[in-house]
């Protein structure tokens, strides 16, 4: 993969990667039923350490599901931290837009909300990974640091996710580890690019 990585290259190399097809179809399968996620959330957290240590697109094989369910849960807890959490004051927020005069701006508000904290996810998620440590998701501001460092490179991919969310609603499991599998594989492969550069230490 080239220093810088671009997002169309890593969305064409993912998708062209062996067994991808029936990879996603588990993956998304999986995500329809709740507590049953927590596996696809699992082949998520796998794909991210994968994906930084090798510096290439790369998919995880669906194996040792105990092991999958472990990872599954160290995946929920930055997901529900810099994810959930986010979205669900953004939500709370947005509710009470109209009684301040501001309800025609609501739907903007709430899917800019959801963009940012998205790409500040998966910013947690690769400082997560370089240490295993869940005290380096307290280091907010370095967080948010690295999110605004990337984030006019990882708005198209913001976007793209987006789209999954928006567009295929009816089928939220696929759009929605779909959306992950791409976001977090070019993320990750953007931070890694950068993890050596002396002029920004993560």
């Amino acid at each position: 993969m080239k220093e810088m990585p671009i997002f169309e290259e890593v969305f064409n190399r993912l998708i062209k990667l062996p067994g991808f097809g029936l990879k996603f179809l588990i993956g998304g399968l999986l995500s329809f039923v709740p507590i049953v996620n927590i596996f696809a959330f699992g082949y998520l957290y796998r794909l991210s350490r994968a994906v930084r240590k090798s510096g290439q697109p790369i998919l995880p094989a669906w194996n040792d599901w105990p092991g999958l369910f472990i990872d599954g849960m160290r995946f929920t807890v930055v997901w529900l931290v810099y994810w959930l959490l986010p979205i669900s004051l953004a939500s709370l927020i947005a509710l009470l837009m109209p009684f301040v005069y501001l309800g025609v701006l609501t739907s903007i508000f709430f899917l800019t909300s959801v963009l940012l904290s998205t790409v500040l996810f998966c910013s947690a998620l690769y400082r997560y990974n370089m240490r295993r440590n869940f005290k380096d998701l307290l280091d907010l501001l370095l967080i948010i640091k690295m999110t605004g460092m990337e984030m006019p490179r990882l708005i198209l991919p913001g976007f793209v996710f987006l789209g999954f969310l928006v567009l295929l609603q009816p089928f939220y499991g696929f759009s929605i580890f779909g959306g992950f599998l791409l976001l977090i594989t070019h993320t990750s492969l953007r931070y890694r690019s950068i993890e050596g550069n002396p002029s920004f230490s993560l």
